[in-house]
């Protein structure tokens, strides 16, 4: 049988496709249960160094003895990938590996950092993880693009090494993403912390080519329908399809609070507010009176009230008459003309 390196799994993922910590990797022969049937498992091609098993991982990459190793076995073998729970994360009663050179291109390497990845070849590079940052994968058809760290690496020879874009779950959370678009350019998103180094979680969004933004949604509990949307463009405003409530502070703005309704309500049930009449081309507020630094505004009805109060008066257009108000009232003054006005007082 030929001896090749058992990578059938050269890059170890969890359940969610992250770096498998702390898992344990069993070969056996083939067609048979690789935990209960191992076969010899070497770290180099010329088969002089065992490697135990359960073979285990540390950052998604084998070790042995606190160091990360190849794994080297007779073709065709079986293998089993666990977790550190104990969960199956692959497992396959009949592997054959490509040939050592096939194997070179195509399988998982590993790079210490972005500048040793720059300074592989295309030729012999297809998939590699940088710590840090995570898989890249190699784009044939993209000889253009610049470098974008991290979306983009390019390669001395003109490589060009896109980051892998994964879905991920991690308890309740879920992050995705649809597959890269091209005419986009090179945006992301991303969660980060401390980016102003004052403890802040920022929630990033780089639009690329695109119009950008962020959408917060409800969907119902069948995952079928959208029942609520607030939209936050690109420039920072906010397009919601409900009210915008706070319960606890004040809602302030540094430009113009605009009401496309024309009504600014005072109250929660908006009796009392403030509106723009277009017929009338007036604002009106409505069942209420209004005070200008604590004195009330003049209204035709507050108007009256103050005649009545101070039991004095003034009437334009008369020729003589008492006002309509309650009480008696005395002619102070005459005019000789219908513009005139004319004083009264309240006798009684």
């Amino acid at each position: 049988m030929a001896t090749s390196e058992a990578r059938a799994l050269p890059y170890f993922s969890d359940l969610y496709g992250l770096p498998l910590e702390s898992g344990s990797i069993y070969i056996g022969q083939p067609g048979l249960d690789p935990v209960a049937y191992p076969q010899i498992v070497y770290s180099d091609a010329a088969q002089t160094t065992v490697i135990a098993q359960p073979v285990r991982t540390v950052h998604g990459r084998a070790v042995s003895a606190g160091a990360q190793v190849h794994l080297y076995c007779q073709v065709p073998y079986s293998i089993t990938v666990l977790d550190s729970a104990g969960r199956t994360v692959y497992a396959s009663l009949n592997e054959i590996d490509p040939t050592l050179t096939t194997q070179v291109t195509t399988t998982v390497q590993s790079v210490s950092s972005l500048t040793e990845l720059r300074a592989r070849s295309g030729a012999s590079t297809n998939q590699a993880y940088v710590p840090n940052f995570g898989m890249y994968v190699k784009n044939a058809s993209d000889n253009t693009s610049p470098e974008s760290v991290p979306f983009v690496i390019v390669g001395n020879d003109g490589t060009r090494y896109y980051l892998d874009l994964q879905d991920g779950n991690f308890g309740w959370l879920r992050a995705s993403r649809p597959s890269a678009n091209p005419a986009l350019g090179a945006g992301g998103g991303w969660l980060s912390w401390n980016d102003a180094s004052d403890g802040t979680t920022w929630l990033t969004n780089n639009k690329g080519l695109g119009v950008g933004g962020f959408v917060l949604r409800n969907i119902n509990a069948d995952n079928t329908a959208e029942i609520g949307r607030v939209a936050i463009t690109s420039t920072g405003g906010i397009n919601a399809g409900a009210k915008i409530k706070t319960l606890s502070g004040d809602i302030e703005a540094s430009g113009n609070l605009i009401a496309d309704g024309g009504t600014v309500a005072v109250t929660s049930d908006g009796a009392r507010n403030l509106h723009w009449d277009p017929v009338n081309q007036q604002y009106v507020f409505p069942s209420s009176p209004v005070l200008i630094n604590n004195s009330l505004a003049v209204t035709v009805a507050s108007l009256v009230t103050i005649m009545q109060n101070q039991q004095v008066g003034a009437l334009m257009n008369t020729v003589g008459a008492a006002p309509a108000f309650p009480g008696t009232w005395q002619a102070l003054a005459t005019g000789l003309g219908p513009n005139d006005i004319r004083l009264y007082v309240r006798t009684a």
